[in-house]
């Protein structure tokens, strides 16, 4: 019991400095990509208040599909991979080696790799359309990052929480009791547009 107790708190320390890496990793190429539309695509919209709120708020919503379409269709589709590793993820949940699996990614090189392919998009739109909105995109993308991975690591491993949040945990849960559904794990918002009617059914297969 004792080498269990031992195990799992170093595995938590482990974990915590991944979170740590991960945060300044998201922190850093947000802000490098931010920069990088100033530079390449300028426009004084972009300076705009009201263009980098709904930037951001922007950026927000498609962090959030991006999760959803991740989690569905990438993590919990076929047998591949990455579908395996994210297996371990739920198979160890309450296990000592959970804080193991915990984390978005191990490695920093994950998240730098998931920013600049979401980022390609993004830059050509600006580049194109010239909307003065893609730092504010930059920025929700770049937020939504680390309340994901810090809210997620909150659910599984303990630490406070607000109360509503503590309701979404549930949301949370249910997805790793066996409901294949709940993609989202903190803001469900895609998990409401395309699994609501199922959630009315009672189903736990969606």
């Amino acid at each position: 019991m004792a080498n269990e107790i031992s195990s799992r708190s170093a595995e938590i320390a482990r974990a915590r400095r991944v979170k740590r890496v991960n945060a300044i990793t998201t922190l850093l190429i947000g802000s490098l990509l931010a920069a990088l539309v100033l530079k390449i695509a300028p426009s004084a919209r972009a300076f705009d208040p009201m263009r980098l709120l709904a930037g951001f708020l922007g950026g927000l919503v498609y962090a959030n599909a991006f999760e959803y379409v991740l989690h569905r269709f990438v993590l919990h589709w076929g047998q591949g991979f990455l579908v395996q590793r994210h297996g371990l993820h739920h198979d160890t949940a309450g296990a000592p080696e959970e804080p193991r699996y915990v984390n978005f990614a191990t490695s920093p090189w994950v998240v730098v790799l998931v920013f600049v392919l979401n980022a390609l998009p993004v830059l050509a739109l600006e580049m194109f359309l010239r909307a003065g909105l893609a730092a504010g995109i930059f920025a929700g993308f770049t937020l939504y990052f680390i309340a994901y991975e810090e809210i997620h690591w909150r659910f599984h491993l303990g630490g406070w929480l607000p109360g509503w949040l503590r309701l979404v945990r549930q949301h949370h849960m249910l997805h790793h009791g066996g409901f294949e559904g709940r993609y989202n794990v903190f803001l469900p918002i895609f998990d409401w547009v395309f699994q609501r009617r199922a959630w009315k059914q009672g189903s736990p297969n969606v």
